[in-house]
């Protein structure tokens, strides 16, 4: 049986798009920021969880941070529970910046209430 090019050649077509989006060129890794706030809310969704922290920014305003985490398998591969944060929970977040969107980042790391450090960065991530 021959193979059908055409076919073939659609199909990897497809697929390069899927790959692109888990590239991190979203965010900028040499622009980096450490939020110290509270939690507003934590979103457990599938492909991304998200951290949502209330802080004040360098002029003293009420500002919200959405830091993107792994997918929650990956949370939870890491030992993370929906319990690890709550809303109300202070926290220190560090990320890379998203170079279109102000107060939007990647997490690398996160230290909760009792300053234990969380997992969020990038499988990559030492942190």
């Amino acid at each position: 049986m021959k193979p059908n090019l055409p076919l073939l050649l659609a199909s990897l077509a497809l697929a390069l798009p899927a790959g692109a989006h888990h590239s991190g060129a979203a965010y900028d890794r040499e622009k980096t920021v450490t939020v110290n706030g509270t939690v507003n809310s934590v979103e457990w969704t599938s492909p991304h969880a998200w951290i949502k922290v209330d802080a004040k920014n360098e002029a003293g305003a009420a500002v919200t941070w959405e830091f993107e985490l792994p997918s929650p398998v990956t949370l939870t591969r890491r030992g993370w529970t929906k319990a690890a944060l709550v809303p109300g929970d202070k926290v220190t977040v560090t990320g890379a910046l998203a170079r279109e969107h102000p107060n939007i980042a990647i997490a690398t790391g996160v230290t909760d209430k009792n300053g234990k450090r969380l997992f969020a960065g990038a499988a990559n991530s030492t942190e």
